[in-house]
């Protein structure tokens, strides 16, 4: 299993920077920089397309779709993430010719989108992450790659803490993914020092909560710029 693909995914990052262009709060030029550096790349027709069908009046017009072990989120194929667009259908990341490139397809019967606050996702994030260091160390579980068995991150916080969002990110939302950034370095460098699968069934359910902080994430965020671009002087 390639732990890193578990826990981070820089659609995350792309979907937040849609939102905000769709919404007005930064600009295409930037948008498409900023894909770029996530390792994203879509044709000029296709943002010109969703410009004119995306519903923005659905809330939240933009959100992450991340499916996993014990998330059946509908995505075609052998998708396991994707950005879903109100009125357009969903983006998809499709490699061609060595290089990642958006597409819009149809969209199924998704699963909806999950309305948790960023406080009640932080909170779910601490209290998942509490519960499985307390298994961990009550399982004895030694070894001279891990002797803390309280779950550290490590060095591999320098990789999560790479910047990506936008600067109109919404400053609860920023937390919530910094926060699950952690969580997901927490797991990463469990994983990659202890190097077996002892401990995988208290470390692999945190999965479904790192997924699930980085949707409710950008669903929160999404729904933000909604509400900002409805100001008046906007």
């Amino acid at each position: 299993m390639d732990m890193r693909a578990e826990v981070y995914s820089p659609l995350q990052n792309a979907s937040v920077w849609l939102a905000a262009w769709v919404h007005g709060m930064e600009p295409a030029d930037e948008m498409i920089e900023a894909w770029a550096s996530l390792g994203y790349s879509a044709s000029i027709d296709l943002l010109g397309e969703i410009r004119q069908r995306i519903d923005l009046q659905d809330i939240p017009s933009v959100r992450l779709v991340l499916s996993g072990a014990g998330d059946a989120m509908g995505l075609p194929g052998d998708h396991r993430e994707s950005i879903a667009l109100a009125g357009c259908g969903l983006l998809l990341p499709t490699w061609e010719n060595e290089d990642e490139i958006l597409t819009l397809g149809p969209s199924p019967a998704l699963a909806p989108p999950m309305w948790l606050s960023p406080g009640e996702a932080d909170s779910m994030l601490s209290a998942a992450v509490d519960q499985a260091a307390n298994l961990v160390e009550a399982s004895g579980y030694r070894t001279d790659s891990l002797r803390a068995p309280r779950l550290t991150v490590g060095t591999l916080a320098d990789f999560y803490d790479t910047p990506g969002l936008p600067p109109s990110i919404p400053p609860r939302a920023a937390k919530l993914f910094a926060r699950t950034d952690q969580v997901a370095a927490i797991i990463e460098t469990v994983k990659n020092r202890v190097g077996e699968h002892s401990l995988d069934a208290h470390l692999l359910p945190l999965l479904r909560v790192v997924r699930t902080g980085r949707m409710v994430g950008v669903t929160y965020a999404a729904a933000e710029y909604a509400k900002l671009s409805r100001r008046p002087g906007r």
